[in-house]
């Protein structure tokens, strides 16, 4: 839906603005929090108990949440997609999300509230579970106006630099982290050398993916939307249908996983790798819906069987070393692609002076 934000015309002026809305939004702690259990968080871990217990510790999640389900429900049924497309099924689409995303939120928020409590951090009285609440709510709704007015070329809406804003913030403080276990010996040279080149190696994937599908979809807005598509919601997606698939077989042979307990991540994780390429595949039956004549050509679909190829990897390769190397500062295959492909949209950017028009729905 338009917004009026004469203001903030300027890409760099939005952008900024949504950087300090979460970063000042991550410190503000929750209604009736209790202030001394919070500096002893603080104190153990001084980057990341404000976040924890902050009116923005669910962060863009909701949105993100109901975004991916919304996009599954699209890839099922592609005439969805094309209804969306419409400017009546925009509009609808939009108050669909947005109204889904604060009950979800108020959900979410009930039963992180109803946790403090259990922690002794909050009181637990019926003013401090409403306050809770709302302030979770008033969060989740700055995060829809924030992904409404911060448009990345080719991304539709901010979602995904909400989703990157706390990770590129927590970055130094990983980088540090890692340089102190190495010399306090917790990690091994090796190891370190092993995380820096893994995830060198990864980055470079995500960046040549970018290249391919630049080069492979017309400037239209439908088609980059189609191509960022693709390269951002495969990992996820497949995730949260790998995560489903690995709960059936749970019910449905528990001892399989009791006797070897790691098998159940291991099968989450393969399961996730393997189903990549079946979203990859529902985005270009997609795109072919109105691009028959660029699909016979033949090259999108081999460009995106190549795009498949690199999420399998960086996600099955990002995962087996989250596994063998525990260490907090890994991101998942997934959240490397966003962050990299982020990157690479806000360069283009603040490089071009340029920002999306905002006529185009969540």
């Amino acid at each position: 839906m338009p917004q009026s934000t004469g203001m903030l015309n300027p890409p760099w002026a939005r952008i900024a603005l949504a950087f300090i809305a979460i970063l000042l939004g991550s410190r503000i702690p929750v209604p009736g929090i209790d202030l001394h259990v919070l500096s002893k968080q603080i104190s153990y871990s001084p980057n990341q108990a404000m976040a924890r217990f902050s009116i923005f510790a669910l962060g863009a999640f909701p949105l993100f949440t109901i975004l991916a389900y919304m996009e599954i429900a699209k890839l099922i049924v592609p005439s969805l997609a094309k209804w969306q497309a419409s400017f009546a099924g925009s509009s609808r689409m939009s108050l669909i999300v947005k109204i889904l995303v604060l009950t979800l939120t108020a959900i979410q928020g009930y039963g992180m509230i109803r946790a403090l409590t259990s922690m002794a951090i909050l009181d637990g009285s019926a003013s401090v579970l409403v306050a809770g609440i709302a302030s979770f709510i008033g969060a989740s709704a700055v995060m829809i106006w924030l992904a409404d007015i911060v448009r990345l070329p080719g991304m539709g809406n901010g979602v995904w630099l909400l989703l990157t804003i706390p990770m590129l913030g927590a970055l130094p403080h990983e980088v540090v982290t890692l340089v102190e276990l190495m010399r306090s010996g917790a990690i091994s040279v090796l190891e370190s050398l092993v995380v820096c080149v893994s995830v060198t190696v990864a980055i470079a994937m995500t960046v040549l993916a970018c290249m391919l599908l630049s080069r492979s979809y017309s400037p239209r807005k439908s088609d980059l939307q189609i191509s960022s598509a693709v390269l951002l919601w495969p990992p996820f997606l497949a995730n949260i249908i790998g995560s489903y698939l690995v709960a059936v077989f749970f019910v449905l042979a528990p001892e399989l996983f009791s006797n070897a307990p790691w098998f159940m991540d291991a099968a989450a994780l393969v399961l996730s790798t393997l189903l990549i390429p079946l979203f990859v595949l529902g985005y270009y039956r997609l795109f072919a819906l109105d691009r028959i004549e660029a699909v016979r050509r033949g090259d999108i679909k081999s460009i995106l069987l190549a795009v498949a190829g690199v999420q399998a990897v960086v996600c099955l390769g990002m995962g087996v070393l989250n596994r063998v190397l525990p260490l907090s500062g890994i991101p998942d295959g997934g959240t490397l692609i966003a962050c990299v492909v982020v990157m690479l949209a806000l360069r283009n950017t603040l490089a071009r002076g340029r920002v999306l028009p905002e006529t185009v729905a969540m």
